[in-house]
């Protein structure tokens, strides 16, 4: 279907950008994005297959050295298109199977302050709902820092607001087919054990659509934050068998890998420019750990991998955590604001971060059209849950 939208050839700013005002460090904002907590685990064998039979990965740190990353390229399964409808598949997935109705926060909290005796539910902040991906997340947040004009600072989102809910996708998709785009996919298959007791299986075809995908929820200020973003490994000594228990995933020690070419490394391995996304990644995934490998322009790691903990990495860096967080927070009002008349499960309002014009710019595409994202299904119980009294 053709995609139809306002002003066809223009688009329109939602918001300027000047650095000194968005890294203006003078007043702390006075809240925080909270720790996620993980909802639900679910596997993906490809895009349109994902099931909760879900198989933990194990960290085990590497061995022995040197570590070819080159090695079975030539039967390296590189991941599958995804589609639009896909983006957002396991998030509408998790709000279709779950009992809890997270479409209507304010239901269950208004429930609560009955059942207490208070009757001062009225006060109470209405609560926003946000369905989206780590992805979204991650990159927005990178944007104070990354104001330097390039077209790899420029991120692209969509989304769309159906009975009150703001659903945001990030196509983070990458076609990449080389030797170096195979290397990461690797590396985790050289670090991760399907066993705490065994050593990881690394003479089999790394396949980069099996992977495990958490659901999310955190909370800043008024937003109820629900999203996807990929597990890591666990750091453990025994293995998980109960992945449906969420009180004892949630305890789990989560480690994140990370690769690094040797030109890029300095003194301090984490004192780098991609090491605020590193830590948004971490952070949003709940891991408490990011592994790093360095690589050299064979492939080749060489030298033992690097371990850090993520808290330890805000530290003695010019970027501030909260910064970013503050800058969330202002792009969620904003969109908020302009799709705040709009109530359509199939009008799309594409949203440009331009490094080039400091700006977001945005435009729509009105009715069902190729950008529409939410499925059928989902759309139909979101109209039900929604008008649950």
């Amino acid at each position: 279907m053709a995609a139809k939208h306002t002003d066809r050839d223009v688009y329109k700013i939602l918001m300027n950008l000047e650095y000194k005002e968005l890294t203006n460090d003078r007043h702390p904002p006075a809240f925080y994005l909270t720790r996620p907590e993980i909802c639900a685990l679910y596997s993906a064998v490809d895009p349109e297959f994902i099931t909760r039979d879900v198989k933990l990965k194990y960290f085990k740190s590497p061995k022995s050295y040197p570590i070819d990353l080159n090695e079975g390229f030539h039967q390296h399964i590189f991941q599958n298109r995804i589609s639009n409808y896909q983006m957002l598949g396991k998030v509408q997935k998790f709000v279709l199977e779950t009992e809890e109705n997270v479409l209507q926060p304010n239901a269950s909290a208004n429930t609560q302050t009955s059942i207490t005796g208070s009757d001062r539910a009225q006060d109470m902040p209405k609560r926003k709902v946000v369905l989206s991906q780590r992805g979204f997340l991650s990159h927005i947040m990178l944007i104070p820092y990354r104001l330097k004009a390039s077209e790899y600072n420029n991120v692209t989102f969509y989304a769309t607001r159906y009975c009150g809910i703001l659903h945001i996708m990030h196509m983070g998709w990458d076609e990449g087919r080389t030797k170096n785009d195979s290397y990461h996919g690797k590396f985790m298959d050289v670090c991760l054990s399907d066993d705490p007791d065994l050593d990881p299986i690394t003479n089999v075809p790394v396949n980069d659509n099996e992977r495990v995908y958490g659901i999310f929820k955190s909370t800043i200020k008024e937003y109820d934050l629900i999203y996807s973003a990929e597990v890591g490994g666990i750091i453990s000594d025994h293995k998980i068998y109960d992945v449906y228990n969420m009180d004892e995933i949630n305890k789990c020690r989560f480690i994140n890998t990370k690769l690094l070419w040797t030109s890029q490394h300095t003194e301090n391995i984490f004192n780098h420019s991609k090491s605020l996304h590193w830590w948004l990644q971490a952070y949003l995934a709940k891991s408490n750990d990011i592994c790093v490998g360095l690589k050299d322009t064979d492939g080749v790691i060489r030298n033992e991998v690097v371990v850090n903990q993520v808290k330890n990495i805000p530290q003695q860096q010019k970027w501030k955590p909260h910064i970013c967080t503050r800058f969330l927070r202002t792009t969620l009002k904003a969109v908020e604001e302009v799709m705040s008349e709009v109530d359509c499960p199939y009008t799309v309002y594409e949203f440009i971060y331009d490094s080039f014009k400091k700006c977001i710019k945005y435009r729509i595409y009105t009715g069902k059209t190729q950008y529409s994202f939410l499925s059928e299904k989902y759309i139909k119980h979101c109209k039900e849950r929604t008008a649950e009294k």
